[in-house]
């Protein structure tokens, strides 16, 4: 029976287990060669015991379009490629690297120039524009490119080439009847839309001989409709199956839904699980990688002893934490940082910001972030036992200082346990769980039901105090709420209450529309009451994570009412002033959900009073997990400085 660390045989290659961090976009030099920065995120992941390390996608040319990612056509290219390979291979790892013609339709050069495709159909970002079709010569030009720097990898030392043909991008677009309209013989029948994919196999078996491992990540459900069936992807499946590659590395979704290829928060463990079942149940034997939220040891154990799968892709669970596959292999899975499936790595690189990780801060900033023992010893007290209170808390103990944190409740966990509560919520609730086994397993000194004044505090003598309360809820004055069964959303999420048969959020940002999904999966009549005219539109998220929380209230039942105001409150129902009149809704129990503002007040107390106060997360200002977290992490580690 396989299991997840034995050594395996993939295409003539030996791994050493069967755990791969797999591709992500991340900071390139100014010539899109791996950077030193990208380097040292690479050999911290295999430090950690990942059997194959990917690096983000490589595109082989900047010909058709801007290149966006990663980039092997010149010898500097591979210089750069071959020394992380080096370091790669010194813990034992192997190193993959996908290859990319380019992301055709979906890339984005400006809203005046159409970018280039299989076919002219519409740019996915700016649809009005049409794409222009690559000529045959154009093709054969780039399948020519594609074996060249494929011999660069080779030569760089990296052990399995994989062609990027999969979730929308271009290859993928060649290989889709949606996208691809094409005449001549890269277009019509499903063989030869697939011919591209042939040819550059071919292309680098011509320049990197027979035996070197080539694999194919492919998409064969789309899920959206238009797009790629199953149906048809146990049909290319089929075909790639005896054409020689080393493995086929299974995706699902595109641009369309996007959520469906870069998981989040909101999709279930294994979600992408049910096609590697399917094309199994079809009879392909190749070996498959498969992804999609398969951070649960004890799942991805099984899919690979029931030989679903031959090889387990941690992305996003690997920027969270780099040593996953040690930790689990040693039994130490409370220690592992649970991916929230936040997705602000990829928020921050649609904001062209610096990719890093919400709930871990040296991902990205490997050799920058050390913690350093304390240069003196003082007494740390934190001010609330959210995120950022835990983090900071944890953080102190590490470096040696004496760490007390005080919350005011009867549990830790201020927000997450809001954020976690509702079921499709669960990797919020393990980070939570996994922050105060933490809290207990650094030595923190906890005092719970614990009110933090003034005088408490100064009577406690601490030398550095962390304002890490979070912020309050803002209740708006309407009328006749004291007549109706009213309750704060967090309050209600955080505590389990309990509401009527028909509730009414008031709210549609990110807390009211999950706080209405939770209550409509209870069986709840729920209607969303919006004074903008879209929901969501006071969410700072990833759009994958906007796209997936949209498709879910359209898929509910929950009804909804944007453009509108709630003016009043009577028993039973709700009064509300839309674009067509007034209407009462019958209304058993209101959820407010309109935002929240900070408190000040004790950091302003205490200013002067204590050696060093600094006051972070939502107690700066109300904000996300990342900078709760973030701010509590460099405090500590910076204390000495500040």
């Amino acid at each position: 029976m396989a299991t997840l660390f034995e050594k395996v045989n993939i295409g003539g290659l030996e791994l050493k287990n069967r755990m791969v961090m797999t591709p992500m976009g991340f900071m390139f030099d100014i010539d899109n060669g791996i950077s030193e920065r990208q380097r040292n995120y690479l050999v911290e992941r295999a430090k950690g015991g990942f059997g194959l390390v990917y690096p983000a996608t490589h595109f082989i040319e900047d010909r058709f379009e801007k290149c966006q990612a990663n980039a092997l056509w010149t010898a500097s290219h591979a210089d750069r490629l071959s020394l992380a390979v080096e370091q790669v291979h010194q813990y034992g790892a192997k190193f993959a690297l996908q290859l990319s013609l380019g992301l055709g339709r979906v890339s984005i050069i400006n809203q005046f120039t159409a970018p280039k495709s299989a076919s002219e159909v519409p740019s996915f970002w700016y649809p009005n524009l049409i794409c222009q079709p690559f000529t045959k010569e154009e093709i054969h030009w780039m399948v020519e490119q594609f074996g060249y720097s494929a011999s660069l990898a080779k030569c760089a030392g990296v052990d399995v080439l994989e062609i990027h043909a999969y979730g929308g991008y271009l290859i993928d677009q060649f290989i889709s009847s949606n996208w691809n309209k094409r005449t001549d013989e890269y277009g019509g029948s499903l063989e030869n839309r697939l011919r591209i994919v042939f040819e550059l196999r071919d292309a680098v078996r011509a320049t990197c001989g027979d035996d070197f491992p080539v694999a194919v990540k492919f998409t064969p459900d789309h899920s959206f409709e238009g797009g790629r069936t199953m149906e048809e992807g146990i049909e290319i499946a089929k075909m790639l199956d005896d054409a020689g590659f080393a493995y086929l590395h299974l995706d699902r979704g595109a641009y369309e839904c996007w959520y469906n290829a870069v998981t989040t928060t909101y999709q279930e463990r294994g979600c992408q699980l049910y096609i590697a079942e399917a094309l199994r149940e079809a009879g392909i034997r190749s070996p498959f990688m498969i992804q999609g939220k398969m951070d649960d040891a004890d799942l991805a154990e099984k899919v690979v002893a029931e030989g679903t799968a031959d090889l387990i892709g941690l992305g996003h669970p690997s920027l969270a934490d780099p040593h996953w596959p040690k930790k689990v292999k040693a039994g130490l899975t409370d220690d592992i940082i649970p991916c929230i499936g936040c997705n602000e790595c990829l928020y921050n690189a649609c904001m062209s910001r610096f990719k890093t990780c919400a709930i871990n801060p040296a991902t990205g900033f490997e050799k920058d972030y050390e913690l350093k023992p304390a240069t003196e010893a003082q007494k740390i007290l934190v001010i609330g036992g959210g995120p950022g209170g835990m983090t900071a808390a944890i953080t102190a103990a590490k470096r040696g200082f004496e760490a007390e944190l005080w919350e005011k409740s009867a549990e830790l966990g201020g927000t997450l346990k809001a954020a976690g509560a509702p079921l499709f919520k669960y990797d919020t609730k393990r980070y939570m769980d996994y922050l105060i086994k933490q809290v207990h397993k650094h030595g923190v000194t906890v005092r719970l039901r614990k009110e933090a004044t003034e005088e408490e505090i100064l009577r406690a003598k601490p030398d550095v105090v962390i304002l890490a309360a979070g912020s309050k809820a803002i209740l708006p004055r309407i009328p006749g709420c004291e007549k109706g069964n009213v309750v704060e959303a967090t309050t209600l999420l955080s505590q389990g209450i309990e509401t009527g048969e028909k509730v009414v959020v008031l709210g549609g940002g990110l807390v009211g529309c999950e706080t209405a999904l939770m209550l409509e999966a209870q069986g709840k009549d729920v209607t969303i009451v919006e004074m903008l005219d879209q929901l969501l539109l006071t969410a700072v998220h990833a759009p994958n994570n906007d796209q997936a929380l949209k498709d879910m209230i359209a898929a509910s039942k929950i009804k909804v009412m944007t453009s509108s105001e709630l003016t009043a409150v009577e028993k039973g129902k709700v009064c509300v002033n839309c674009d067509d009149g007034g209407k009462e809704i019958d209304c058993d129990t209101l959820v407010l959900s309109v935002g929240f503002r900070s408190d000040h007040s004790l950091a302003e107390a205490l200013e002067g009073k204590v050696n060093k106060v600094f006051t972070i997360g939502d107690n700066v200002q109300p904000g996300k997990i990342i900078h709760a977290v973030h701010q509590g992490f460099h405090t500590i580690r910076l204390l000495e400085d500040l």
